[in-house]
């Protein structure tokens, strides 16, 4: 017999199913060609007020973390938790720099970003558990 499950927890699922994915890919294809990675968007970078050793120590490690938080996300309970924060997190950081660049159309994405990972941070409760 299958367990039973509410709208809601089957609703965070899907987000966490789905935020997972993203973030854990996000880092997964872009390790294997880093300093191609790296290279390709800290040019995107050379016009703005951003040190070029920032832009690129911060990108260097933009895939791990990405990586880390989708992990964290998909084993769920209290690790997704940590996971949903961190992504929040990088997403900010990364909406920073697109505003820098003046890149409004990215930006408004990751602001799509910004209230998925806040709406899936609202849907658990202080256990780190999707809310019945």
């Amino acid at each position: 017999m299958l367990p039973s499950f509410t709208a809601t927890q089957l609703a965070h699922l899907v987000m966490r199913i789905g935020l997972g994915i993203n973030m854990l890919m996000h880092g997964l294809v872009r390790i294997p060609k880093l300093n191609a990675f790296v290279d390709k968007m800290a040019a995107g970078f050379s016009g703005t007020i951003l040190p070029d050793l920032l832009t690129r120590a911060f990108l260097y490690g933009l895939p791990f973390v990405e990586l880390a938080s989708g992990l964290l996300i998909l084993l769920g309970g209290a690790l997704s938790k940590w996971g949903y924060f961190v992504g929040g997190l990088t997403i900010g950081a990364l909406l920073f720099g697109t505003t820098l660049q003046e890149d409004w159309a990215t930006a408004g994405s990751q602001l799509v970003y910004i209230i998925a990972f806040y709406l899936a941070l609202r849907g658990l409760d202080s256990s780190g558990r999707s809310r019945r």
